[in-house]
């Protein structure tokens, strides 16, 4: 290799051995002519071994372990990409059945290529990027094979991606706050939230009744570069279906038999620029789907009666109690539309899989509750266990409602163990021989709430006041309880 540029040479061994690289240079038939020192520590073969010897003897030679074949990418770009791979998911995304020898291939292409592999003789894995260099002929002079150990890499990519998590989860926490939770799951939808809120995409938010999904939503939404524009929720299980089209749509005058006179702009137009919100997105009929997902695509609408086009701009938020997926499998929703709505998707486990989250969720409604109706009760550790142990199937809404009524019966500024598992129903936590009558605990609430808000406002008045209720009702109620005036 007279005619090669030996002052490159010399200056790539010198800066790949201060790199701690491994280094060797292979002329265009593939025989290895230099190479630095660091191949001992990474290929676990002395430099003077590896002259003179051509890449087929390497291979030859068991250096390369050749049940582990990883090839990716023709250019220098796809280092990166092949490094991200790596961190996320590992060697065996990247094998194929006939892994080239990166140095022949670049000599073959005439392009740098990248690639990993792994090394029979110490176990490690390696990174190859293999580089031509041409003279002012265009003619290839040689090529540079650099080798990276990644072996620490691979150690530490698990610790690295959970602390980068973690960060990314604490981070968040700064931008969400309307709903409770720090349990791993939850911590999780927070980062979600954050994420999505500064997008325009549809997400689709999906978890059992009762988890805080109409939450979730409003806070991504208030997060979002539309917080200053309309958040419409629509009920899709409320509305009729005949009534869906107009509703959503909005008609033209006259469009049908008890159309108003005048034109009417649908919820869509009304939350131009803004956000909706689509609530039990399960119950949407499916022609309403077919034309909802238009909107999606198109973002543009017609008014029925009408034939004229109208543009909008809309950010749509579905939520939704049911699988969708295996509804789609069921025929019960539709294909196309289910994959439009799931752009990005976030799910709110249950409250009984993330049973860290009730002590803090109970202590937020509790002051909460306490504020409204001017109490200072407070959970004795009893309490907190009871309410740790039972399931709420009910999910946060069942938790709250629960807390709402310990803080609104009884007169003790303490809510003791007895008093939650009352609250909560005794035979859902320790099963009796017989269901009691349905109304006679009904009654039997009703009459202490009643007995205990007139103890406390000494007259029907101010107890419906209090209970959001007439007076006249107040005292049907009273009348039919047996409860005296005084």
């Amino acid at each position: 290799m007279e005619d090669s540029n030996w002052p490159l040479i010399s200056a790539c061994m010198l800066l790949f051995q201060y790199t701690g690289d491994a280094a060797y240079i292979v002329d265009p038939t593939g025989r290895i002519f230099e190479a630095n020192e660091n191949c001992q520590n990474i290929l676990g073969i002395d430099r003077e071994d590896i002259l003179g010897k051509t890449i087929n003897d390497l291979w030859d030679i068991g250096l390369f372990d050749k049940s582990t074949k990883i090839f990716l990418g023709y250019d220098d770009t796809d280092v990166a990409t092949l490094l991200h791979g790596l961190n996320e998911n590992g060697l065996e995304d990247y094998n194929v059945e006939d892994a080239p020898r990166l140095s022949l291939y670049a000599i073959e292409k005439k392009t740098a290529v990248t690639g990993i592999n792994k090394l029979a003789s110490n176990g490690k894995i390696v990174l190859y990027v293999c580089i031509p260099v041409f003279r002012n002929d265009g003619m290839l002079d040689f090529v540079i094979s650099i080798v990276r150990d990644l072996t620490d890499t691979m150690m530490l990519k698990s610790k690295l991606s959970k602390m980068t998590l973690d960060l990314e989860y604490l981070k968040s926490l700064q931008y969400t706050s309307s709903f409770i939770g720090s349990s791993p799951a939850m911590m999780r939808v927070k980062y979600l939230v954050s994420q999505a809120a500064s997008s325009d995409a549809t997400i689709l938010i999906s978890g059992e009744t009762g988890t805080g999904k109409e939450v979730v939503a409003k806070e991504i939404f208030t997060k979002s570069n539309r917080r200053d524009k309309p958040y419409i929720r629509i009920n899709c299980s409320a509305i009729p279906e005949s009534l869906f089209e107009s509703e959503l749509f909005g008609y033209e005058k006259g469009a049908f038999t008890g159309a108003l006179n005048t034109r009417k702009i649908g919820l869509l137009e009304m939350s131009n620029e803004g956000t909706i919100l689509l609530d039990e997105i399960e119950d949407l009929p499916l022609p309403m789907q077919a034309k909802l997902l238009r909107v999606l695509q198109e973002q543009e609408i017609i008014r029925v009666g009408g034939n004229e086009i109208v543009k909008i701009d809309v950010r749509v938020i579905a939520t939704s109690n049911k699988d969708l997926k295996q509804m789609v499998e069921d025929g019960l929703f539709r294909r196309d539309f289910y994959y439009r709505l799931n752009v990005i998707s976030i799910h709110i486990p249950p409250l009984c899989e993330r049973r860290e989250d009730i002590v803090a969720l109970a202590g937020t409604f509790l002051n909460r509750f306490n504020e409204k109706y001017k109490r200072s009760k407070f959970f004795e550790p009893y309490a907190i266990t009871r309410l740790e142990a039972y399931n709420w199937p009910g999910n946060v809404r069942d938790l709250e409602h629960t807390v709402e009524r310990l803080v609104v019966i009884g007169d003790q500024p303490e809510i003791t163990g007895e008093d939650v598992e009352l609250a909560i129903n005794g035979d859902r936590i320790s099963p009796v021989k017989e269901l009691p009558n349905l109304q006679d605990m009904m009654d039997a609430y009703e009459r202490q709430l009643l007995e205990n808000a007139i103890k406390k406002y000494k007259s029907s008045r101010k107890t419906a006041e209090a209970l959001g209720v007439s007076q006249p009702t107040i005292l049907r109620k009273m009348k039919r309880l047996g409860i005296s005036p005084k």
